[in-house]
């Protein structure tokens, strides 16, 4: 019955929502069209030592999914045709399929990830959505578990009104969160293979590519020191992590590209509101392309969020081409 209910509230204020960006006139640029305006981020990166079968390997990222209900069937279409086109290599997920931990669209969410494909495979890691219980940002700025009790667009609007320091610190409670065994058995029959704190090695002709998952690094699942113990620091590597404040603490561990999601651009930057909606540790890593111990670390704005609005940050594919 209380699922019910928070399910109608939800809907609700969704639809007043709506109503309000409609008539506001300027709320139908962030609310409707600016979240369906797929981008795609052509990047070249230099990498040293970079074997000759490696020259030219493409690698497409996409990241922060969010499915639900406001994710439109033919964003989704539009979204495997655009990688379908651009022919990666290897595709990689990083992390945040979910909203609140919540698997409501399982069939849709399967139907969706079994249409890519790539010669290299597909591999994802999770973010802090896809465990058993949903962990972020408490009041206190502690890393906790976030009970869903309200809609997510009433959580949106009382963040604007409220300042939080991050203590960058982990909640005993959120250490204990365990995996979600729904979503891996559900991935587990697709062409995505998981990646948690696990490094395989993709094999290219005569070279090989390290490719490295590290877990979340908000419950404490970020741990390189599991996720590298496979890595062959001979090869060339990419390492996936969802939350870009975890590249700080990658500083004694190999790797040439660290490739990251979480912040969604942003996903409102205007003067004042946009530092109520992103809270990390290291403001700098917000989005975009970085430099960092001799590493090139891209922040990905992702392709969709939890409240329905965006503005000045588009979703965005990257395509990344070794050089």
């Amino acid at each position: 019955m209380k699922n019910l209910i928070s399910s109608k509230t939800t809907k609700i204020t969704n639809l007043l929502w709506d109503i309000f960006c409609v008539a506001s006139i300027i709320g139908i640029w962030p609310r409707f069209i600016e979240p369906q305006c797929l981008i795609t981020k052509k990047l070249g990166l230099s990498i040293r030592n970079l074997p000759k079968s490696l020259k030219g390997f493409k690698v497409l990222q996409f990241s922060d999914l969010h499915l639900n209900e406001h994710v439109k069937n033919s964003f989704l279409e539009k979204l495997v045709k655009t990688i379908d086109a651009l022919k990666p290599d290897l595709i990689v997920f990083t992390g945040d399929f979910l909203c609140y931990s919540e698997l409501n669209d399982r069939e849709r969410l399967h139907k969706l990830l079994c249409q890519f494909k790539a010669p290299h495979g597909c591999y994802a890691i999770f973010g802090n959505h896809d465990y058993e219980e949903y962990v972020s940002i408490n009041d206190e700025g502690v890393y906790d578990v976030i009970e869903n009790s309200s809609p997510s667009l009433i959580r949106g609007f009382k963040r604007l009104f409220k300042t939080t320091t991050l203590k960058k610190r982990i909640s005993t409670r959120a250490l204990t969160i365990g995996s979600h065994m729904p979503l891996i058995e559900m991935l587990a029959t697709t062409p995505f293979n998981l990646l948690q704190n696990k490094t395989v090695g993709i094999v290219v002709n005569d070279a090989i590519l390290n490719l490295c998952g590290c877990g979340e690094y908000m419950l404490g699942d970020f741990k390189p020191h599991v996720a590298f113990a496979n890595y062959d620091s001979i090869h060339p590597g990419i390492i996936l992590v969802h939350n870009p404040d975890a590249v700080p603490h990658l500083k004694d561990y190999p790797g040439d590209v660290v490739l990251c999601g979480h912040t969604h651009g942003g996903q409102v930057n205007l003067p004042w509101i946009g530092k109520k909606f992103t809270l990390l540790e290291n403001m700098q890593f917000k989005k975009g392309l970085f430099s960092l111990h001799e590493k090139w670390v891209y922040v990905n704005r992702g392709i969709g969020s939890v409240i329905p609005f965006r503005w000045l940050s588009p979703p965005e594919l990257l395509l990344l081409t070794l050089e």
